[in-house]
């Protein structure tokens, strides 16, 4: 486990580095203010509603997670909550009695939860009703993942568990000794098929069969320099893009790089620092970096494209294809969309009335956000 002289150390170097560390960032550059910008496209709330604490300013990675029509979200109070994307009306709710630190994930017919106490709750999806929970060793500030029978969780110590999904019971267990200091939370692993893929801290990406959580490869996206331990933080706690023979991931303090999925091998390495991830629309890579920058990158090269500079400072959520448009939310709960071509923005609302960390959920040209206090709204730009 993370010890409690690491903590404070983190907690200590990070507040005055422009870090995250239990959630809460500060930008290396100065906040930048919105302008009104001409000719920008109409957008507008679809709706909005008032759930609950959300992540209650406690750092916890609290998502909204779409299945069909329905969002799933929890609160840091322990509240699970599935809510209709037509009208953000209230399907069911289930209050857990304990804190929640990572989900709510969605899989198997189940909504999964981690909590700051080392458990995993899984929920009825159709009901919310209990099916199972179960202990891993510590806290859990990664949203789960479940697919083909297994129920995946990354905890703060660095152990990849894999759980059945019908009863909770341990089916393997994959674990590498951590860094001395690290980002607090954990990389959201990614299921394809039988394969599983998730960053580490240390900047390494490993691949493991699903079924058994044997290592299939082990990569070393990015390598840790720099004279103090602050310095050599290099973990990757961002989404994972997979297209059809590669995987592209992004490091904290490191670089943006382009993976073969059946050996490991990296193909490009580009400078790049964010703990936000990477996210594609086929025909380019977008990532928000430390900085509040927006940048596209040459999925083939790793050349950057264009870098849009205009939200500084705003600790950006990690993006978003919305349609044929690029969206990103901000500390006061604005939502973005930029163009793809060059990165002009050409809409923004106020979705929410707080800051805005969760990755945002899309459908079509539909935005979900769910923002820091517990508002969930939707949103477009026409």
């Amino acid at each position: 486990m993370k010890t409690l002289i690491r903590l404070i150390l983190l907690a200590t170097a990070l507040f005055t580095t422009g870090c995250s560390f239990l959630g809460i960032e500060k930008s290396a550059v100065d906040v930048a203010e919105l302008v009104p910008l001409a000719g920008m496209q109409t957008a507008r709330v679809v709706w909005n509603s008032n759930l609950g604490k959300g992540a209650d300013g406690k750092g916890v990675k609290l998502v909204a997670s779409l299945d069909g029509s329905t969002l799933y979200v929890a609160h840091f109070d322990g509240k699970v909550e599935a809510v209709s994307t037509s009208s953000g009306a209230s399907l069911w709710k289930t209050d857990l009695d304990i804190q929640i630190s990572g989900g709510p994930g969605v899989g198997n017919g189940l909504v999964i939860s981690g909590t700051t106490e080392g458990e995993v709750i899984a929920l009825s999806q159709s009901t919310g009703s209990e099916s199972w929970r179960t202990t891993v060793s510590t806290d859990i500030p990664a949203v789960p993942v479940s697919a083909r029978g297994i129920v995946v969780i990354h905890t703060n110590d660095g152990k990849l568990y894999g759980l059945d999904a019908a009863t909770g019971g341990q089916l393997w267990l994959f674990h590498r000794a951590t860094p001395v200091l690290s980002l607090r939370g954990a990389g959201t692993p990614v299921i394809e098929g039988s394969s599983l893929y998730s960053g580490l801290d240390g900047g390494k990406l490993v691949k493991l069969d699903l079924m058994s959580g044997r290592p299939i490869w082990e990569t070393p996206i990015t390598y840790a320099s720099g004279r103090t331990e602050l310095d050599r933080v290099v973990d990757i706690d961002g989404l994972l893009v997979l297209g059809p023979s590669m995987l592209y991931v992004v490091t904290y303090q490191g670089d943006m790089a382009a993976v073969n999925k059946s050996d490991g091998k990296v193909k490009w390495r580009t400078a790049y620092s964010s703990w936000q991830g990477v996210i594609s629309d086929g025909r380019a890579l977008y990532a928000s970096d430390a900085n509040g920058y927006v940048a596209a990158v040459n999925p083939h090269n790793g050349e950057v494209l264009w870098r849009q500079k205009a939200l500084s400072g705003r600790r950006l959520s990690p993006p978003v294809m919305a349609g044929s448009l690029i969206a990103v939310a901000d500390l006061e709960g604005y939502v973005h969309w930029l163009s793809p071509e060059d990165g002009s923005i050409v809409a923004r609302v106020e979705a929410v009335s707080s800051g805005v960390r969760a990755p945002l959920t899309a459908h079509g040209s539909v935005v979900y956000v769910y923002g820091d206090k517990g508002e969930l709204a939707a949103v477009t730009a026409q």
